[in-house]
């Protein structure tokens, strides 16, 4: 080798020395921007957290082609149905100021919104459910029992703001079925809101504590006033205005999420696989694997992780505390599935909601059609019906409903729905089945206590968002997105 090419060797040598040291560990796929956070996870709760970091260099990243979680609709024949997220309370807070932002058209639900099947029997509405209490046990302990119930909720906030006082803490550390017991409640009140709760937790009200259970039973008597006798309440009803304080859109629930998509652009990034996440110092490196089997690297200064728990647990394990995995790895998760059933003619058509009886397979029977039928004259001459019907286990424990095959599920929805509303298979002309592994964050005894510490002890960089940080709602959801995003603008501007 003559002396020049040798030094040129060197020189190259040297050179690629240089460079392969310089650059950082984190940054070894080249990708050596910085982000000022990085959101794992386009569900409502990333996405809101996104929405409120508006003015900072985001970039939201989302394993499935749409970002929406279970907020996502699907389409049969020009006609809109859920696939998760059925309908929202009077909008507050985040939800309100997104809702606005995007100017995005709310349509209230149609009374009767809520109807109860009991025996054969339904009943509408609120002043129908409390007819059906009436009956089963009577006007004074119905009165009782809303009375108990709204005493509770005047002392609940949602987390993090919640103060556990001794009263609190011992609600949530029994059960809702204890509860209605050592009130001694009549069994209509425990077999209603045994539904109401497989319906919001994927799990039975010997399952949930009883301060979760309050604030859903609470919605029912917001503005409640006792009644004299159950003549009363067929009086109120006829009286009672048609407002349901039951809200979505023309397309669904799904709209809030593709408004902050779209808005969102070409920060969110679909199509992502998060695969792990690692800390160097100040700087997080997010590792995901495209669409295409390609494997991305981006680096951040701080991280919110929009995911379920185990996710959460899974990805970033390695940089929690010991005290953030056993806390993480305390909340259990419950499935559910939606199954939307296609017809000619209704399956069911009197109500938006029909809660079924206890111990069938699914908890509620919803008419896909009755918003768009109730604000647009195309839809109700449409010559289809959409039923969607919310499969839900018995036990959060029990994950059986996961692993049936779609035609297991099918006859096992069918036959049930026959002994309801019968002939509805014969009208059945196709379905669609949506299966969501994570669906409930379960409420289990202490459930607030673990919220109210991990709040405590989460910081440093590395934020959580999601319904198991709040409550297991779309809304609780959105909330813990605006709070992980207030988190992050102190943790940057430190």
């Amino acid at each position: 080798m003559r002396f020049g090419d040798f030094m040129l060797t060197t020189k190259i040598t040297l050179l690629l020395s240089v460079l392969i040291f310089s650059v950082p560990t984190l940054a070894a796929d080249n990708h050596t921007k910085t982000y000022d956070v990085i959101i794992v996870g386009g569900g409502i709760a990333g996405l809101t957290a996104a929405f409120y970091l508006d003015d900072y260099d985001l970039l939201l990243l989302e394993k499935e082609q749409q970002a929406g979680g279970r907020a996502t609709s699907g389409q049969y024949k020009g006609l809109y149905y859920a696939k998760g997220a059925e309908y929202l309370g009077t909008p507050e807070g985040p939800l309100k100021e997104i809702i606005s932002k995007f100017s995005l058209r709310l349509r209230e639900i149609p009374a009767p919104a809520d109807v109860i099947l009991s025996e054969g029997k339904m009943y509408f509405g609120d002043y129908g459910k409390a007819q059906l209490l009436v009956k089963k046990s009577s006007a004074s302990e119905l009165n009782r029992f809303a009375r108990q119930t709204l005493t509770v909720y005047e002392k609940y906030d949602d987390i993090p703001d919640l103060e556990l006082s001794k009263e609190l803490k011992r609600l949530d550390d029994i059960t809702a079925s204890q509860w209605f017991q050592e009130n001694h409640f009549s069994p209509i009140y425990s077999e209603i809101y045994n539904v109401t709760f497989r319906g919001l937790f994927g799990a039975g009200s010997d399952e949930i504590s009883a301060l979760s259970a309050i604030p859903e039973i609470a919605f029912d008597f917001e503005g409640f006033e006792e009644i004299d006798e159950e003549n009363t309440l067929a009086e109120e009803f006829a009286n009672s205005t048609n407002s349901t304080e039951m809200y979505s859109f023309d397309r669904g629930i799904a709209e809030i999420p593709l408004a902050l998509a779209n808005h969102l652009g070409n920060r969110l990034r679909t199509g992502t696989t998060v695969v792990e996440v690692k800390r160097e110092e100040d700087i997080f490196a997010v590792t995901g694997i495209q669409t295409d089997g390609s494997r991305r690297t981006y680096l951040a200064e701080s991280v919110i992780l929009a995911t379920p728990s185990p996710i959460t647990l899974k990805l970033a394990e390695n940089i929690l505390s010991d005290e953030q995995r056993k806390l993480l790895k305390s909340v259990n998760y419950a499935p559910y599935i939606t199954i939307a059933l296609f017809s000619e003619e209704p399956i069911f058509n009197t109500g938006f909601d029909l809660a079924v009886p206890d111990g069938l397979i699914f908890t509620d029977i919803y008419d896909a059609t009755w918003i768009s039928r109730h604000y647009h004259e195309k839809s109700r001459n449409h010559e289809t019906s959409i039923t969607l019907i919310y499969a839900a286990p018995f036990s959060y424990k029990d994950k059986s409903l996961l692993n049936m095959t779609d035609k297991e599920l099918m006859k096992r929805v069918l036959t049930e729905l026959d002994t309801l509303l019968p002939g509805s298979s014969n009208r059945v002309k196709d379905f669609n089945i949506t299966r969501h592994p994570y669906a409930y964050p379960v409420m289990t005894p202490g459930s607030y206590q673990r919220m109210t510490r991990l709040h405590a002890i989460t910081g440093e960089g590395l934020f959580f968002a999601g319904d198991y940080m709040i409550y297991p709602t779309f809304e609780a959801a959105a909330s813990s997105g605006q709070l992980a995003a207030e988190r992050v603008k102190d943790w940057l501007e430190d």
